[in-house]
This record gives structure tokens, C-alpha cells and sequence, in this order.
């Protein structure tokens, strides 16, 4: 029995975890439960941990893959095949609010600069920019 074997599985197991996760993020990340995106983000660096425990097995001398672990692979390809969309699109909603955040603080400081100068004495005069 190899060595890589229950890393193997964990990082199978990681996987499925991180499909089911990512299938519940809703595209607007307000509507997600809160939690539900870092919980996301652990899962990543714990397979990212599983990740390079798999390298080190890989480059030692002689290194095989099992017939069991060429399926595990084989199940590994089949869900990352249906993760990647999801993963993108979950990039793209990042990608969007930071967009939208960043418009909303511009628009937020042109606003509220225009009212900084204003002398408190005296006639109001709104100068938006």
C-alpha cells in the first residue's frame, strides 16, 4: 500500500467538499450566508496544504500511482471538470462587486467633497462635481 493513499482520499474528500460549497454561493454576494465564502476559502488552503504533501510523494525515486489512486484521479478529474465554471463564475461576482464597491466610492467622495469646503456661515451653494 502506498503512503499517498489517505492523501489521496483526503484530497478527494476536499474536493467533493469544495463542489457542494460552491454549488450553494449564490452570484450576489449579498444574498450569500454569511460565512459561506471563507468557509470556501479554508477549504482551498487545506487542499493546497493536501496539494504539496502529494508533491513530495511524487518526487520521491520510483514514485507510482496505484490502480486505486489512477481512479481517484480519475473521480478528481470529473468533479474539477464541473468546479471550474462554478469557481469562475464565483471569480466573475468577486470581479463585479469590487467593481461596483469602487464606483459607489467614487461617486461617494465626488458627492461628498463638493460640501467640504463650504463655509458653515452664509448661503448654502451646492457645487457637485
Amino acid at each position: 500500500m502506498s503512503d499517498s493513499k489517505p492523501i489521496m482520499y483526503a484530497f478527494l474528500k476536499q474536493t467533493r467538499e469544495l463542489y457542494e460549497k460552491a454549488q450553494h454561493i449564490n452570484a450576489r454576494m449579498e444574498d450569500n450566508e454569511e460565512g459561506i465564502v471563507e468557509s470556501l476559502e479554508s477549504l482551498f488552503t487545506l487542499r493546497q496544504d493536501t496539494i504539496r504533501q502529494l508533491e513530495t510523494f511524487m518526487k520521491q525515486r520510483n514514485f507510482r500511482w496505484t490502480e486505486e489512486e489512477h481512479t481517484i484521479i480519475e473521480q478528481l478529474r470529473e468533479i474539477e471538470h464541473k468546479l471550474q465554471p462554478l469557481i469562475n463564475g464565483l471569480h466573475q461576482s468577486f470581479f463585479t462587486q469590487i467593481t461596483r464597491i469602487t464606483q459607489t466610492k467614487e461617486i461617494s467622495k465626488k458627492y461628498g467633497g463638493a460640501y467640504q469646503t463650504v463655509a458653515t456661515a452664509g448661503s448654502f451653494i451646492d457645487k457637485r462635481n
